[in-house]
């Protein structure tokens, strides 16, 4: 954090960084202003430029003349936050004024007092607060935060001040003015500034020798002093007795607010410009009856820092405050401006994780898209599988179906070739056998004779149908189309199943001999019977069931013919196989 100390005879700046929790300067600028300078902005922003802090956040104090400053307390029966009791204070203050005051409240725990806390509350008018933003334009300076010099002054030497129980009273002596903060180790208590300031020393110091300011302010640090041995003493110590007297006025103030007797001030701290007077520290300790150390003088002050000490404490106090590393933070700046040192301060961050988060939804997105890619691959082959499985499945089918198409149409055949000779042979002892008078109109195989039906309790998925024909030897099938509701090669396959139940046997050793007789007793099948028995190739030979055939009555030509009647045989045969 920069932090930029701006008073009326100097410009002081300060680079603090924290390293852990400890604060550190890594850089510590000085710029003397001219006393007869009239327009201080265009120095300290060429000076500004020069460091390469121009536009960058800094924070700025607030001179303590223009802020005013509530102390008070909250019972620990009372249920209100530090910041509602400073709402009903600074309503208060705001009709008083008629303006609404900027301001900001810090509360801590009273050592002193159990149970009770105690708070401070910092004041502005907003003028003021537009004037010193706008100062630090002409200054080419941009506001990190705006601390009241009093408060920055405490947070600046509390650090170094270690352990103590009594409040301490810590003193900023600047060219025009005092900035007086006193406070605990864990708060600040009461804050005031006090319109006089080390210029009345320089103001005494050229009276006396008749000197212009500018000579008598280097004159002053040269060989004048408040000791005794001092140029100038008695003027000096004039100027000092109006300095206490300003100083004990502002204490009578602390005192009406703070009159338990465990808040007496218990030592006073002195650093600023003004402080550097030879003998000042000494003067005051016998006028105010209190010991009197220098900023420099601290038991906490590191090694590092005491070269600053005692002139760039205010500053150091701004960083502090504005790192939220002080003991008492009370800002000043408005919301707005706030708010922008945080966009400011967080960009970074918030770039980086942006580009973070830029990154990460890149790569998921990416990586979404090479995992779609490889699952639509994958999903693509699978469906090219599928096809070339259901093309298999599908000329599976058609081969099934062609099969059992062979198979239906090779059953003449086979039956022609398993039981063409033993047909013939059974043919000729037939034709060898029968009577004279009598004639054979069918030979067949039993199973072509009286086919089965195939059984189902359903419909047929695809049925035969036989066609007999006279002196044949096997069925001539058909097809029939397959059930409805059910896919073709399902039907076809239920087919093919029922033909292969139902074809005849090619090992089948019966044969249906039909035929007519004039013969109305059927001797002469009697007759043929018996000599087919004498067969020893012939195991079994029996009618099987006769018909009487009456001539056609109706049909005057037929009726003169005289047709006899006959009786139409059935013989089954069963012949031995070997």
């Amino acid at each position: 954090m920069i932090a930029l100390d701006i008073g009326a005879r100097s410009v002081r700046a300060v680079w603090v960084t924290l390293r852990g929790s400890a604060p550190t300067v890594t850089r510590a600028e000085n710029l003397a202003l001219p006393l007869d300078e009239e327009e201080p902005h265009k120095l300290i922003s060429a000076w500004a430029d020069k460091l390469g802090i121009a536009k960058h956040f800094c924070a700025i104090a607030l001179p303590g003349s223009q802020a005013v400053f509530q102390s008070g307390r909250i019972m620990h029966n009372d249920p209100r936050t530090p910041e509602q009791v400073a709402a009903i204070d600074i309503a208060q203050f705001n009709e008083m004024a008629g303006d609404e005051m900027t301001h900001d409240v810090a509360a801590f725990e009273s050592p002193f007092e159990m149970g009770v806390r105690r708070y401070i509350m910092s004041m502005a008018r907003p003028a003021v607060i537009t004037a010193a933003l706008q100062e630090a334009r002409l200054n080419h300076l941009r506001p990190a935060d705006l601390v009241a010099a009093p408060v920055a002054l405490y947070n600046g030497l509390d650090v170094f001040s270690g352990d103590h129980e009594e409040p301490w009273c810590y003193v900023g002596i600047g060219h025009t003015q005092t900035e007086v903060a006193v406070g605990l180790k864990n708060g600040l208590l009461f804050a005031r500034s006090i319109p006089v300031g080390g210029k009345q020393f320089t103001d005494a110091v050229a009276q006396a020798t008749g000197l212009p300011p500018a000579q008598a302010e280097v004159r002053k640090h040269v060989d004048c002093g408040l000791r005794e041995t001092d140029a100038c003493c008695e003027p000096l110590r004039a100027a000092a007795d109006r300095w206490v007297s300003q100083f004990n006025a502002c204490m009578g103030v602390y005192r009406s607010q703070f009159q338990d007797r465990k808040f007496p001030v218990a030592r006073l701290v002195l650093t600023g410009g003004g402080a550097q007077l030879k003998g000042l520290k000494e003067y005051l300790a016998a006028k105010l009856n209190l010991p009197v150390v220098s900023a420099a003088e601290l038991p906490g002050v590191p090694a590092s820092y005491r070269p600053y000490a005692g002139v760039y404490d205010t500053a150091f106090g701004l960083a502090l405050t504005a790192l939220r590393a002080g003991t008492t933070y009370l800002s000043l700046l408005p919301g707005d401006l706030k708010d922008e040192v945080v966009f400011r301060a967080k960009k970074p961050w918030w770039l980086a994780a942006a580009v973070f988060l830029l990154g990460a939804m890149a790569l998921y997105s990416a990586t979404g898209v090479v995992l779609l890619r490889r699952d639509n691959a994958q999903l693509d082959e699978v469906r090219d599988l599928l096809r070339r499985r259901e093309q298999v499945d599908k000329r599976i089918q058609e081969l099934k179906l062609l099969g059992a198409h062979t198979l239906t149409n090779s059953v003449p055949l086979s039956n022609l070739l398993m039981n063409g000779p033993l047909a013939r042979e059974v043919l000729s002892l037939v034709a060898s056998t029968v009577d004279p008078n009598d004639w054979i109109t069918l030979f067949c195989d039993e199973k072509i004779y009286t086919p089965k039906e195939q059984e189902s309790g359903t419909q047929k998925t695809a049925p035969q149908t036989a066609a007999r024909n006279p002196f044949s030897l096997f069925r001539t099938l058909r097809q029939a189309p397959p059930a409805t509701g059910k896919p073709a090669a399902t039907a076809a396959a239920g087919s093919a199943a029922a033909q292969k139940k139902d074809l005849p046997d090619p090992l089948a050793s019966v044969f249906i001999v039909e035929g007519y007789t004039p013969n109305v007793s059927l001797k002469s099948v009697r007759e043929m019977i018996e000599r087919l028995k004498t067969s020893p190739e012939i195991a079994r030979v029996d009618l099987r069931s006769d018909d009487q055939v009456f001539a056609p009555t109706g049909i005057p030509e037929l009726e003169t013919e005289k047709i006899p009647n006959f009786r139409r045989f059935v013989i089954e045969i069963e012949v031995k196989r070997l």
